[in-house]
């Protein structure tokens, strides 16, 4: 684990400034993830090529949540709003993480 990893996990748990994570004179503010609509959320799996329900074992939920996601039924939030922004922003993130095994290679 890398050192600046270490101390960053440090200072988020021990902060200088309540609400902001320090880090050798550099100052961090979280930022909140942007909502998403249930159409940007069907169309985010649409563009990984997933089914629902290996989208719902990437986001470690039951593939219900998804489709009441989709449909608009539930809205989505807390971290499971923070990991579909993480993806939407950086898609191979779930496989550079694990979360989904590339097999292709073996075909």
């Amino acid at each position: 684990m890398s050192t600046y990893y270490k101390d960053t996990i440090k200072d988020a748990l021990f902060p200088k400034k309540k609400g902001v994570i320090t880090k050798r004179n550099k100052y961090l503010v979280p930022v909140e993830p942007e909502s998403m609509s249930a159409t940007e959320i069907k169309k985010l799996r649409d563009k990984l090529s997933l089914s629902v329900s290996v989208f719902a074992s990437v986001m470690n939920v039951s593939p219900k949540t998804v489709e009441a996601w989709e449909a608009g039924t539930n809205e989505i939030g807390g971290s499971a709003l923070r990991l579909l922004d993480m993806i939407k922003k950086n898609p191979d993130i779930i496989l550079e993480c694990g979360a989904l095994d590339d097999k292709t290679a073996l075909r």
